[in-house]
C-alpha cells in the first residue's frame, strides 16, 4: 500500500490568473468512490487508505485539507513553498514544494461538460508517467496561479496553468499502475473568510523524514 500512499499524496495536491478579486476563498466538499479498472465498486476496500471525503480549504497563498474524520491529510504554505502529507499516527512528511514528480504532463481539451455542485464544468484530461486523469472545472472557481507558480509537487502549478488557475470540481484519475479509478465530486463550494492562522502547521503534529 506504500505506492498506493504515494499516489494518494500527488493526486491530493491536484484535487489546491488574473487578480485577487476573483480568487475563490473558502471550502470545497469532496467524497470519493473508488473502483477497479473492470468497473467494480472497491470503495470500501480504499476508504481506509484514502478516506471517503476531502474537506479542502484555500485562500490566495495556501491550502489545507481534512478527511471526513476532521483529521489533517493535506497542507501546503506558499510562503516556504512547502507541502505535507499527514499520516494517521499523528505525524507528517515535509516535501519541497520545487520537486517534480512526473516526467509526462500532458493536457488535453475533452468536449465534455457536466454540472457539478451548480456549476457548469468543462473538461481537460491529464496525462502523467503512471495515471490519466479527467478534471471538471469552472473558471469561477479560481485561484491566484502566480502564488503557486513554484508548486511543482504534484504538477501542481502546470494543471493550474492548463485551467486558467480553475479549482476541480471532479476528477476521475485512473493509476495504471496500482489498478483501481478514484472519482472525487464536489458537492458543495463555500466562500469563507480565511486568514494565515487557517493554514499552520499544527503544533501538536511530528514531522517524520
Amino acid at each position: 500500500m506504500k505506492k498506493l500512499i504515494t499516489i494518494s499524496i500527488l493526486t491530493f495536491v491536484l484535487t489546491s490568473f488574473t487578480t485577487d478579486k476573483v480568487s475563490f476563498v473558502g471550502k470545497i466538499l469532496y467524497k470519493y468512490s473508488f473502483s477497479d479498472l473492470k468497473g467494480n465498486d472497491i470503495t470500501e476496500k480504499l476508504v481506509p487508505y484514502l478516506g471517503r471525503e476531502q474537506h479542502y480549504f484555500i485562500d490566495n497563498l495556501n491550502y489545507k485539507a481534512y478527511n471526513e474524520k476532521g483529521s489533517w491529510t493535506q497542507l501546503y504554505n506558499s510562503e516556504t513553498n512547502s507541502y505535507y502529507y499527514f499520516n494517521k499516527d499523528n505525524t507528517a512528511k515535509k516535501y519541497d514544494g520545487a520537486t517534480q514528480t512526473s516526467q509526462k504532463f500532458i493536457v488535453t481539451k475533452l468536449d465534455k461538460k457536466e454540472n457539478i455542485a451548480g456549476y457548469d464544468c468543462e473538461a481537460i484530461q491529464v496525462d502523467t508517467d503512471n495515471a490519466t486523469t479527467i478534471y471538471y472545472f469552472n473558471k469561477s472557481i479560481k485561484t491566484n496561479t502566480i502564488n503557486f507558480s513554484k508548486h511543482n509537487f504534484g504538477e501542481w502549478n502546470k494543471y493550474l496553468e492548463a485551467t486558467d488557475g480553475a479549482l476541480s470540481l471532479k476528477f476521475i484519475m485512473t493509476d495504471h499502475k496500482n489498478g483501481y479509478v478514484w472519482t472525487s465530486v464536489a458537492s458543495e463550494a463555500s466562500i469563507q473568510n480565511l486568514t494565515s492562522a487557517d493554514f499552520v502547521l499544527p503544533t501538536d503534529i511530528k514531522l517524520k523524514n
